[in-house]
């Protein structure tokens, strides 16, 4: 074996060595630009990203239709394993701590360069949220259309892997000859698992003969000199071989020292392999405005989206999609942009993949408390307990409840509330708001100044009798003895306190009217006495008269 074989087999080692995570249950597709793997294992988001990522990859992105395309094109080569109904990750996500908004990607972005689209393929508006993470996923049921989960939810998956250049599968008599190990995969390709194009860096073993015993040839998919091929092509079993095409791709000739030589149709041209053929570039020189797609016999001039091809064949001319029959824009403004437009959209409206959708104001949390969304606007309105400020009423302010004193004793204003309370030996009843005695506290035998101004009121309103003459005390004038309000001193519990005092001083009083009755009537009687005559006669001895006399003169 001379030295370039056992290098060649030294990269099988390292190659086998380096990849991880392969899985019996993974269906390879490459095209001329990436390779897509899809597994069919399922997995929470961040465990498939992870994956993508430590085998040299990403998840799928779908920024454009070709790359819709692309996926379903590989979900349909994995018919075999019936996912018709299976969900698919895609690397489309939406942070925790960022909101749904009102773009075309709803506020989710692409885990890989760039972020942002302006295509979007979504099934239904994604779920309103500012605190939980989203995924999305896709299936061929649903026709690839987007749809918004829980990331925490398990799916299938599919990584993409993009590569500086592709080489066609070697050429040989029997395909089987020739086993693939592909950079992104622990594990050879499958016999029967046939691409299109490898990438670079896949290493092909190929047996010349057919036989596990015949001599074995290594080969690289790497540059040379700006193409991609096959190293060591030059001894892919061609001096073993008669001229039964002899591994070459479109023409063998057999050579006068016995080996064969490969050519090409007219329009390729022969890779550095010796045996593979290639379109030849008919672009080069090509007067195309836009695109050249190259042919087997020329080329042909394309252009961009939103562009159509002139008559001429080679100039592009922009589309003016606001003049089209169906208004574009329904019925807002439609402005025409080279290869685009857009649509000058109504206030409190969004142009979103072609159309004015409503701006969901709330999600962008405009208001200070509640939010109440509206087809173009939005409405602030605040909790109970606040009311909105005079200058700004998307600002709410504390209610003071107190103002309208709504306890029976106490009022303390909270944010949102307040809080009643009772003065001493009083305690504040089942409904929060009024006050009653508190049990703990022992009764007294002499009315609180609280009693004093009912206790006079109704002791005014006793009539005084002394003997035939009834006295009515004059009126005392209301005296302030306390603060308390006046629905305090209604209660029940004072007029029975009231009571209990006006009952003994009544008593008191009559008692006091009967003993001054009583001692008046003593009088009355000792005055009687005096003023009656007893049984003796009186008889003047005229002296009187003579002193009354003698008192007149003086």
């Amino acid at each position: 074996m001379n030295d370039t074989d056992g290098m060649m087999r030294l990269l099988l080692v390292m190659l086998s060595c380096y990849v991880a995570g392969g899985t019996d249950r993974v269906s390879t597709t490459c095209t001329e630009e990436a390779c897509l793997t899809l597994h069919l294992e399922e997995r929470r988001f961040d465990n498939a990203s992870e994956d993508c990522i430590k085998n040299g990859g990403k998840l799928v992105t779908m920024r454009n239709e070709n790359e819709l395309q692309s996926i379903k094109s590989a979900l349909l080569a994995a018919e075999e394993f019936s996912i018709l109904s299976s969900k698919l990750w895609i690397g489309l996500s939406l942070q925790r701590g960022h909101c749904t908004g009102s773009s075309e990607l709803h506020g989710f972005r692409w885990t890989t360069e760039p972020a942002d689209s302006r295509y979007s393929n979504w099934k239904r508006k994604p779920f309103s949220t500012c605190t939980e993470k989203r995924c999305v996923s896709i299936s061929l049921e649903d026709d690839l259309k987007w749809s918004d989960g829980s990331c925490r939810d398990s799916s299938f998956y599919m990584c993409k892997f993009l590569f500086k250049g592709m080489c066609k599968p070697v050429v040989l008599e029997n395909p089987r000859d020739v086993k693939y190990r592909v950079p992104f995969l622990s594990k050879p390709l499958d016999p029967n698992e046939r691409l299109a194009m490898l990438p670079q860096g896949t290493v092909a073993e190929i047996q010349c003969g057919g036989s596990e015993d015949a001599e074995n040839v290594l080969s690289v998919c790497d540059n040379k000199n700006g193409l991609f091929g096959w190293t060591n092509s030059e001894s892919f079993c061609a001096r073993n071989k008669t001229c039964n095409n002899g591994g070459c791709e479109h023409v063998c000739f057999e050579t006068a020292e016995g080996g064969v030589r490969c050519d090409c149709h007219e329009g390729y041209y022969l890779m550095d392999d010796k045996v593979s053929c290639a379109l030849r570039n008919n672009c080069e020189n090509s007067p195309c405005e836009s695109k050249c797609v190259p042919t087997a016999t020329g080329f042909l001039c394309a252009c961009a989206e939103g562009f159509y091809l002139a008559e001429d064949g080679v100039s592009c001319v922009d589309i003016n999609e606001c003049q089209q029959l169906k208004p574009i824009c329904g019925e807002n403004r439609c402005h025409n942009t080279p290869g685009s437009y857009f649509c000058e959209c109504n206030p409190g409206f969004r142009f979103v993949a072609g159309k004015c959708e409503d701006v969901d104001e709330c999600t962008e949390l405009r208001c200070q408390q509640g939010c109440l969304n509206s087809q173009g606007s939005f409405y602030c309105y605040c909790h109970a307990g606040y009311s909105p400020a005079l200058n700004d009423t998307d600002i709410c302010v504390d209610i003071d409840e107190c103002i309208s004193r709504p306890c029976e004793d106490i009022c303390v204003n909270t944010l949102g509330s307040f809080k009643c309370s009772c003065r001493e030996n009083l305690i504040l009843a089942k409904n929060g708001i009024s006050c009653v005695p508190d049990p703990a506290e022992k009764p007294q035998n002499s009315p609180s100044s609280d009693h004093g101004e009912a206790f006079i009121t109704k002791l005014n309103q006793f009539p005084v009798t002394f003997g035939p003459t009834t006295v009515y005390p004059t009126p005392v004038a209301k005296t302030d003895f306390s603060k308390r309000k006046e629905s305090f001193l209604g209660s029940p519990w004072i007029l029975l306190c009231v009571l209990g005092s006006v009952i003994p001083l009544t008593v008191v009083i009559v008692v006091m009217s009967v003993f001054v009755v009583y001692r008046w009537k003593r009088s009355r009687q000792a005055a009687l006495k005096k003023s009656t005559a007893d049984n003796y006669c009186w008889v003047s001895s005229g002296l009187d008269k003579e002193q009354k006399k003698n008192a007149t003169f003086n």
